[in-house]
């Protein structure tokens, strides 16, 4: 084999490398993740699961998720103004003139978008969503749960529910909306079928990803003809 033909294989070996050790960063954090849910679940359907203090548990209800996030809040920007002014005076007495100013233009409204309001505790359970932080409180109770949205990287969500009008949500750092998002769509799932089916559909999820768990493919050698 030539120079330039080592040169080839050595980079597209590495190529193959870097793509390995992405696919297998993904599937083990996956797996971690699906492998920590199992646990609580479990742990759920003994009746193994303390008490959370720090909240008011409704009946049937367990912690599965704490983690810290961002509330935000549909809003409005402030209003602007576009336009110019104009000014004139009307004489009044000798030497005296009263200034009177116009205005002329429109008032803009604010853009529409998600507002942060404030910083601080997020708790998932098996019933709700809750969100409390040192100025603002909420919860999104899943039997009024319209709607849920995701940003690509999965660590900022947005959710609807039928008891109140504008959407509101939690942003969380990359790790702690990568839990989340699996958590939550378990939560869900938990509440609409049971814990014991979700330990099973947690189970089947982790058999089915071991037969996937991604291996290193390398590039065959091309020799040169002799």
């Amino acid at each position: 084999m030539g120079f330039i033909a080592k040169f080839k294989a050595k980079r597209a070996a590495k190529r193959a490398k870097a793509v390995y050790e992405s696919q297998l960063y993904e599937w083990e954090r996956e797996n971690e993740v699906l492998t920590q849910a199992l646990e609580i679940f479990t742990n759920a359907s003994t009746g193994n699961e303390p008490d959370d203090h720090s909240l008011a548990q409704k009946k049937g209800e367990l912690v599965l998720w704490t983690g810290q996030g961002i509330y935000h809040v549909a809003g409005r920007t402030p209003s602007t103004f576009s336009g110019g002014s104009q000014g004139f005076s009307i004489p009044l007495v000798a030497g005296i003139r009263f200034k009177v100013g116009s205005f002329q233009g429109r008032m803009i409204p604010g853009e529409e978008m998600q507002m942060d309001k404030d910083q601080g505790m997020v708790k998932l359970t098996n019933q709700r969503l809750i969100f409390a932080g040192p100025i603002a409180t909420t919860e999104w109770v899943f039997s009024k749960l319209l709607s849920s949205f995701s940003n690509p990287d999965r660590d900022d969500f947005i959710f609807g529910v039928s008891n109140r009008q504008k959407s509101s949500g939690i942003r969380f750092s990359p790790e702690n909306g990568y839990a989340f998002a699996h958590l939550f769509a378990l939560a869900l799932y938990s509440y609409e079928k049971g814990i014991p089916a979700t330990i099973k559909a947690i189970k089947d999820e982790l058999a089915e990803g071991a037969t996937d768990k991604p291996k290193l493919v390398l590039p065959p050698v091309k020799r040169a003809i002799k």
